[in-house]
């Protein structure tokens, strides 16, 4: 799977994880952006939420895996370590 090829697939589901999910901003980053991608890592996908989601947020990761038939790691900016906040939002590919 290459990052074109996650985009289209984003892009696909973009919608209804908005309205489902209030997701207002979706991307992906590390392993899974082009050379460093490999068949053993999860793709890490950040999100920006309209609201705490509390539970559901793992209906949201599980919705994600289930429709681009890959694992995630699921995030959002405000959990990200602060020293690899920089790097990473440098790095992510928005869809």
């Amino acid at each position: 799977m290459d990052t074109e090829y996650l985009l289209k697939q984003f892009r696909r589901i973009k919608g209804e994880i908005r309205a489902k999910f209030g997701v207002n901003k979706i991307g992906f980053f590390n392993c899974y952006m082009d050379t460093h991608h490999n068949h053993e890592c999860e793709l890490n996908v950040l999100v920006e939420l309209e609201k705490p989601l509390g539970w559901k947020f793992f209906e949201l990761k599980e919705f994600i895996e289930d429709e681009l038939q890959i694992r995630i790691d699921i995030c959002t900016e405000r959990s990200l370590k602060p020293a690899l906040r920089d790097e990473i939002l440098s790095e992510i590919r928005y869809v």
